[in-house]
């Protein structure tokens, strides 16, 4: 018997063996047990709903915590939606349907007003914290999630006790949905990145969107159904809270399920941390797991840390020709970076020609001044050579390290003149 090809769809599919058996000239397709595959309709309901709602190749082409992050992501998108169906009725209410006095005009501009703070908010919102939301993509998450939920807490609870403020009250909570919808698209973004193992950006988002879509139209119909057979107020508002709760909860679950790889400040700390107390390296699932999400970091430095600073905070402190100059000799003239401590803050200076590895590797010397603050000028090759052990056993655990979330500025420098 000559076999031809073996095949498989994906990691899970049948393997399937193209052969020509014995005192035959016809190809035959046979599993890998000898038997005939057996007949499947082309389109089963469940590869059917699979097509329809996760990547193709999957689970091949996504992280392995892609459905444990899903399946808390949808608990979570099912629980705001039933939550925006409740505050609807009272949003209505509080631009005038229903009500004799307002008029069309009134409840108009009312609208208008409320979505342009929206607006005003998001841009100022994306100016004012949109760096930071790739850093800490997990707490930014969480924190657009609590702030969405107050908002609507406002609009349900707020809003009907004062409606001759009613405007401001709209624009105020327009203003906080609009800092969510700028948070956490950012920050899903950044987690549908690090699901798509095969550069399938596009594929993740759009059946991650098609996944929502599907949960806040079914969320959609349970809030409207009780909406119209639950009257009581007291038991509205009752189950608001348990919603919100929940809601809560789930996105605390579906981040924590996440295992980046790449280090953030806190990641990097967290490692750090292990590895100066015990010589080990700790696996991105183990890190994840300490990461906190909510407020706060597990582990902290002594100084604060500023990468990428302009040299003209430099030549400030050290206003002496000969200081400059030591701090540049503490270190390999092929280094990319400068440490200094100055008043209220260690900086690191980057080279124009600075890369991603580079930029972990001064925070790694940063960490080992800190700690002892003669290991730079007194024992440079030594702090050298634990850091080759670090990457070494980093990339042995699987951490990205051609790329970093350590928030840094962009001044770059040439002290090789």
């Amino acid at each position: 018997m000559k076999i031809h090809f073996r095949e498989q769809y994906g990691s899970t599919g049948e393997e399937i063996l193209y052969v020509t058996p014995d005192n035959q000239d016809s190809v035959v397709r046979v599993t890998v047990k000898g038997e005939r595959p057996k007949l499947r309709k082309r389109l089963s309901l469940k590869r059917f709903f699979q097509n329809l709602f996760l990547p193709a190749g999957y689970p091949d082409s996504v992280s392995s915590d892609y459905l444990a992050y899903q399946k808390w992501d949808t608990v979570q998108a099912f629980c705001s939606t039933i939550s925006g169906t409740l505050t609807t009725h009272a949003i209505l209410k509080g631009v005038g349907v229903g009500s004799d006095v307002a008029n069309p005009l009134s409840a108009t501009i009312t609208w208008v007003l409320k979505d342009g703070m929206g607006h005003f908010g998001r841009i100022l919102f994306a100016w004012w914290k949109g760096t930071e939301l790739d850093i800490d993509s997990k707490k930014w998450r969480i924190r657009a999630d609590i702030l969405n939920d107050i908002a609507m807490g406002v609009d349900l609870f707020v809003l009907p006790l004062y409606p001759k403020v009613s405007t401001y009250i709209l624009c105020a909570t327009s203003t906080m949905k609009a800092i969510v919808g700028v948070a956490g698209g950012a920050t899903r973004s950044a987690l549908t990145q690090h699901h798509a193992l095969r550069g399938n950006l596009a594929d993740v988002a759009s059946k991650d969107s098609a996944q929502e879509t599907c949960v806040n139209l079914i969320a959609s119909f349970v809030g409207l159904g009780l909406l119209t057979h639950v009257q009581n107020q007291r038991v509205l508002y009752g189950l608001f809270l348990f919603v919100t709760l929940l809601h809560i909860y789930a996105n605390i679950k579906a981040v924590k399920a996440v295992c980046l790889r790449t280090f953030n400040e806190a990641r990097y700390l967290i490692a750090l941390e292990e590895y100066f107390k015990s010589g080990t390296m700790l696996s991105p699932q183990q890190v994840n797991k300490l990461e906190r999400v909510t407020i706060g970091q597990t582990v902290s430095l002594t100084a604060r840390v500023k990468i990428g600073c302009s040299a003209r905070e430099l030549a400030q402190y050290y206003r002496n020709c000969y200081d400059l100059e030591n701090v540049i000799a503490c270190f390999d003239s092929r280094e990319k970076f400068l440490l200094a401590e100055t008043r209220h803050y260690v900086g690191v200076y980057l080279h124009f020609t600075v890369k991603p590895l580079d930029i972990i590797k001064s925070y790694f010397y940063v960490a080992s001044y800190l700690q002892d603050k003669s290991q730079l000028r007194d024992r440079f090759w030594e702090t050298q050579n634990k850091w080759n052990e670090f990457l070494s056993m980093a990339q042995r655990e699987g951490w990205n390290v051609q790329a970093h979330l350590l928030k840094t500025d962009e001044y770059r420098l040439d002290w090789r003149i």
